[in-house]
């Protein structure tokens, strides 16, 4: 490697460690994306405070992965003549309560030209790589045959995920909380679309998976519980609780650690942890621990003396074990996540 010329890699690192983070400056509003997140985070966010762990270059990488599957995302939806808009910015405000803004990924629909987007893809495009192009005709080919007089407008989402995450999405059928609150927050601050899709791409072998979102929905209820307790804290200038460091994912019938304080932006300032790996060398490993014990209660093993021990470690941490023997007895097979 030290023989080479020069590389490539460094080039792409390099341009994607400077980052592009905004300044911290206090404001009155929520972003959609913040939705359904850490409270705390969003409170010292909003009131202007410097983070003690901005994005590390892994978190910078997964944002670009992100940004790359939704530029091929958006060109298929060109392509096939469906995309209406993009990155259109929404605002919503329940009377009293703080506003929520933020900009959608895509509207999707309308009434295309098939012949010609066929006829665009194949004549202009030819110096795309096959599978874009042929993914292309497809979908057109496909839309032309069940849907000739056109599509109805929707909003739609584009979310890269891990392995584990497209698996619990596949087996459960629901997307992550906050994605749903993002995505309701597009339908509810405008009365035109009241549906919505959330794609997950695996970034490990480009699976898709697509789950709706609709207006109403019960999801107005959580929606708007999240704004007033922040407007609450916010209001009253008091800081929300720090989340806890572990959680029973009752969707899985698993303990998790918590995704809101692993990449909390103020990990070490909140919880006096270093940084996103002090914290998962911390926590990982009784993660997998407690659900061992899990496992066993799944199965109807016998607990032996290291499980019992476990049990009171789960309890003595705030957690009902009857009740999540019961969720658990009933929980899908989920594989447990690797990273």
């Amino acid at each position: 490697m030290s023989n080479c010329s020069w590389q490539f890699f460094r080039l792409w690192n390099t341009s994607l460690d400077k980052g592009d983070e905004r300044t911290m400056e206090p404001r009155n509003h929520l972003w959609a994306s913040e939705l359904g997140g850490s409270m705390i985070d969003n409170f010292l966010k909003m009131k202007g405070t410097p983070p003690s762990n901005p994005p590390n270059p892994r978190s910078l990488r997964k944002f670009e992965a992100g940004n790359i599957w939704e530029s091929i995302v958006k060109f298929v939806l060109i392509r096939a003549g469906i995309l209406v808009e993009s990155q259109t910015h929404l605002s919503f405000q329940y009377p009293g309560l703080r506003e929520v803004t933020g900009r959608l990924d895509f509207i999707a629909g309308g009434q295309p030209d098939y012949d010609k987007s066929s006829e665009i893809i194949e004549k202009e495009f030819n110096w795309l790589p096959p599978f874009l192009s042929r993914a292309g005709l497809d979908i057109v080919n496909g839309l032309k045959k069940q849907y000739p007089d056109g599509l109805r407008n929707i909003v739609l989402e584009v979310k890269s995920c891990s392995s584990y995450m497209y698996e619990r999405a596949e087996k459960t059928g629901l997307p992550q909380a906050h994605h749903g609150l993002q995505i309701y927050h597009y339908l509810k601050a405008q009365e035109e679309i009241n549906e919505g899709h959330i794609v997950y791409i695996c970034r490990d072998d480009a699976r898709l998976i697509e789950l709706g979102i609709f207006n109403p929905s019960p999801i107005e209820d959580e929606y708007k519980k999240y704004i007033t307790d922040m407007t609450g804290y916010l209001d009253a200038d008091q800081m929300p609780p720090r989340d806890k460091p572990l959680i029973f994912a009752e969707d899985e019938g698993k303990f998790r650690a918590n995704w809101r304080v692993q990449y909390s932006k103020y990990l070490s300032f909140l919880y006096n942890i270093e940084n996103q790996f002090a914290f998962e060398e911390i926590y990982k490993s009784k993660v997998a621990a407690w659900n061992r014990v899990l496992t066993r209660i799944k199965k109807g093993d016998k607990m032996t003396d290291n499980n019992k021990e476990k049990l009171d470690e789960i309890r003595r941490a705030g957690f009902d074990i009857n009740e999540i023997e019961r969720i658990v007895k009933q929980s899908p097979d989920i594989p447990d996540e690797e990273e």
